[in-house]
C-alpha cells in the first residue's frame, strides 16, 4: 500500500524506517546535519556488521562540508558495515530498510524536521498487500549509486563457524576518499558494488596442521612497531587520543582516523586484536569510565 503523508506523520515514519532497520539502511538525502536525536536512533545500529548502511549526499562539489560536515562523515564511518557515495547532481530525497520506503522532499537535517513544510509517499515491500513502488524506488535508487561516486567502505569480517554461523572479526576499510572528497577533489570513480557485503577470512577450512616454523612466523614472540622492539608494552607512557595527537598537533579526530586505518582499533571505543599486539590498551576510572590509551611512540604515525 502506497499512502500520502505530511507534518507529523511523516516525520515519524522516517524516523521508524532508520530504528526498526535490520538489515539495509539506506539514507538519500542531498544535505544532512544530524543532531543528538538523529544520533540517538542511529546509535542502535552502531555495532552491528549485519546492518548495511548506505548514505548517499550530494551538491556543493566544491565544498561538500557544506552538505555533510566532516564531523558527521566521521560518525557514520564508525558503523561496521557502511558505504557512502557522493552524488554531485542528487536533489532526490529517499529513505529506506528491508521492508519499507518514503520517497519525500525532506533532507536528513535538523532544520527540516522541526520547522520546514514537506511531504512525502510510504510504501511497503511485502509478499502479500505490497506495491512495486518501493521496489522501483530502490532500484532506481542503486543504479544511480551505482554510477556515482564511492568515497567510503566499510566491510564486516566474519569467520565462519565449524557447523553454523559466522563470528564477528571487526570490520576492515576497503575504500577512503574522504579527506580528498572534503578537500573539494572530486576522487576515481568506483562503484560501491565492486565490494563484496562481507568478508569471510577462513573461506577455506585447514585441511593440514601447519608447521612451527609457519606458526611463529605468523605469530612472533617480539612485535616491531617502527623499527621499535617491543619486548615490555606495560612499562611504556600511554596517552589519551587528545594527548597523543599534540604532539605532532594533530585533533582527537586525526588520531582516531590514523588509528583506525592501521586497524589498531575498530572505532574510538573498541582495540582491535593488532592493537593489543602495539600496547593499546584500556584505563578506568575509579568510577567505571573506560577508555582507550596509545603508547607514546605512536606518535610517530600521526
Amino acid at each position: 500500500m502506497a499512502k500520502f503523508i505530511t507534518g507529523n506523520e511523516l516525520i515519524e515514519e522516517v524516523y521508524d524506517i532508520i530504528y526498526k532497520a535490520k538489515k539495509q539502511l539506506l539514507i538519500v538525502s542531498p544535505y544532512i546535519k544530524l543532531d543528538g536525536y538523529f544520533k540517538n536512533i542511529f546509535d542502535k545500529h552502531k555495532k552491528d556488521p549485519e546492518l548495511h548502511l548506505i548514505i548517499a549526499f550530494g551538491k556543493n562539489p566544491g565544498n561538500p562540508q557544506k552538505s555533510l560536515k566532516k564531523e558527521d562523515l566521521n560518525y557514520f564511518k564508525d558503523f561496521p558495515n557502511a558505504s557512502i557515495i557522493y552524488v554531485p547532481n542528487l536533489h532526490a530525497k529517499y529513505y529506506a530498510n528491508e521492508s519499507r520506503g518514503v520517497i519525500t522532499s525532506i533532507n536528513l537535517y535538523d532544520y527540516s524536521f522541526e520547522n520546514n513544510v514537506e511531504f512525502g509517499v510510504i510504501s511497503e515491500t511485502k509478499i502479500i498487500g505490497g506495491t512495486a513502488i518501493d521496489k522501483e524506488a530502490w532500484d532506481s535508487t542503486i543504479q544511480i549509486l551505482k554510477e556515482n561516486y564511492s568515497v567510503f567502505i566499510r566491510r564486516p569480517r566474519f569467520k565462519k563457524k565449524m557447523i553454523l554461523g559466522k563470528n564477528y572479526m571487526g570490520s576492515e576499510d576497503l575504500l577512503d576518499f574522504t579527506d580528498a572528497l572534503l578537500r573539494g577533489e572530486l576522487p576515481e570513480k568506483v562503484s560501491v558494488f565492486n565490494f563484496d557485503s562481507e568478508i569471510y577470512i577462513n573461506s577455506e577450512n585447514e585441511t593440514e596442521r601447519i608447521s612451527r616454523d609457519e606458526f611463529l612466523k605468523a605469530h612472533p614472540k617480539e612485535e616491531v612497531v617502527n623499527d621499535k622492539k617491543i619486548h615490555d608494552l606495560q612499562s611504556i607512557k600511554c596517552l589519551s587520543a587528545t594527548n597523543l595527537g599534540k604532539i605532532k598537533d594533530k585533533s582527537f579526530d586525526d588520531v582516531i582516523d590514523v588509528m583506525v586505518a592501521k586497524n589498531y582499533i575498530y572505532d574510538k571505543q573498541t582495540i582491535s586484536p593488532e592493537g593489543e599486539k602495539v600496547g593499546i590498551k584500556y584505563n578506568e576510572s575509579k568510577n567505571g569510565n573506560k577508555w582507550i590509551v596509545y603508547p607514546e611512540f605512536l606518535s610517530e604515525i600521526l
